[in-house]
């Protein structure tokens, strides 16, 4: 199978570095087989939205498992660009021209029936790295509401999100800010100085950049959930290459 080559300026990712951006997805990658108890993706069918390019680029190029994948996304030249280039029949892709302040702010509204692309097909795992991270909490429940119809009834939903808490990892959005701030030097436990920050439902940290870094209170993003069809099964830390990653399943 042919590599699958993507334009420097078509990397969508925090990592600069190729190598870097290539080890990003690798972990990715992982942290889904994991969380769905397997060793690997083999024999699963994947939905990704807001997929960019580099799961895409590490199954292809480095020969990672999978049983079949649909990647969504904002960006049409992304999509664009795969369709012609990936030749592997396990992929195809569909531009979602949805409205988002950072991405797509002159599109029209997303609904429970935007168009994903995919038809009537269902999947075994539904993921979304870096989309409710930009999301506000109207779009938030719309986009729960429109995925549950994509999967299957023993699938898996996995997304990350801003959650407005320090963590002892040190990954979270919350903990960058808390060590400019000099937190970890007060003495004070992460709990202790937790007690003390202000936490609103949803604040969106950079209004100069809209929705860059939508910043989500745990028990609020939790209700939005609620009546979504979606039941939480876990929240997992941050790590160095993801937020808070929330686990559910069909309610």
């Amino acid at each position: 199978m042919a590599r699958l080559e993507v334009p420097r300026k078509l990397n969508r990712s925090a990592y600069l570095d190729q190598e870097e951006h290539r080890r990003s997805a690798r972990v990715l990658l992982g942290l889904l087989a994991d969380a769905m108890g397997r060793e690997d993706l083999a024999g699963v069918d994947v939905l990704d939205v807001g997929c960019g390019t580099k799961f895409s680029e590490a199954i292809v190029n480095d020969g990672l498992a999978v049983g079949s994948y649909h990647g969504a996304d904002v960006n049409r030249e992304v999509i664009e660009h795969l369709r012609t280039h990936n030749a592997d029949p396990r992929f195809s892709y569909h531009h979602v021209g949805v409205r988002n302040e950072l991405y797509n702010p002159d599109a029209p509204e997303m609904g429970v029936d935007t168009d994903l692309g995919c038809g009537d097909r269902t999947f075994d795992l539904i993921c979304l790295f870096s989309v409710f991270t930009h999301l506000a909490p109207t779009d938030y429940a719309v986009m729960l509401r429109l995925l549950r119809r994509y999967v299957r009834p023993d699938g898996m939903l996995f997304f990350t999100v801003f959650l407005d808490e320090l963590t002892e990892g040190g990954h979270s959005f919350p903990d960058i800010i808390d060590r400019r701030m000099g937190g970890p030097e007060s003495g004070l436990s992460i709990a202790e100085r937790q007690s003390a920050r202000t936490v609103v439902p949803f604040h969106d940290a950079d209004p100069s950049r809209p929705l860059t870094y939508a910043i989500y209170a745990r028990e609020y993003a939790m209700a939005l959930i609620d009546g979504t069809g979606w039941e939480v099964v876990e929240v997992r830390d941050p790590i160095r290459e993801a937020q808070h990653q929330v686990v559910c399943r069909p309610a």
